[in-house]
């Protein structure tokens, strides 16, 4: 595997670790009905790798800036929760384009917010 072009200071690894474990989710739910979780599961796995792959430094820097405003104002647990139902349909109802498109809808969940 090639060698990540992230900056590891601007990366965030639990979000993508938030998108793997989605797509574990949406496996587990395609053991029970095959549905469209398989295709989202592989949408989610390609968004994990965009985002490993590429430097996306300015998004993460703000999402990381608004994050943490968001938890000094106590709203990061709302920020989360709409944040895991983001991730919960992409692949079925959200199609985000790639990892920057991903970051982007984060950031306007968080600003949401504000």
């Amino acid at each position: 595997m090639p060698e990540a072009a992230y900056d590891q200071n601007s990366f965030d690894p639990s979000e993508v670790e938030e998108l793997e474990r989605t797509a574990c989710w949406h496996l587990r739910l395609h053991d029970v009905d095959s549905g469209n979780h398989s295709r989202a599961a592989a949408r989610l796995d390609v968004l994990v790798e965009d985002l490993r792959r590429n430097d996306y430094t300015p998004l993460w820097v703000e999402l990381r800036a608004i994050g943490n405003w968001l938890a000094e104002s106590d709203m990061i647990s709302d920020y989360a929760e709409l944040a895991f139902e983001y991730r919960s349909r992409i692949g079925l109802s959200e199609m985000p384009a790639d990892g920057a498109d991903y970051l982007r809808s984060l950031l306007e969940i968080a600003r949401g917010l504000i």
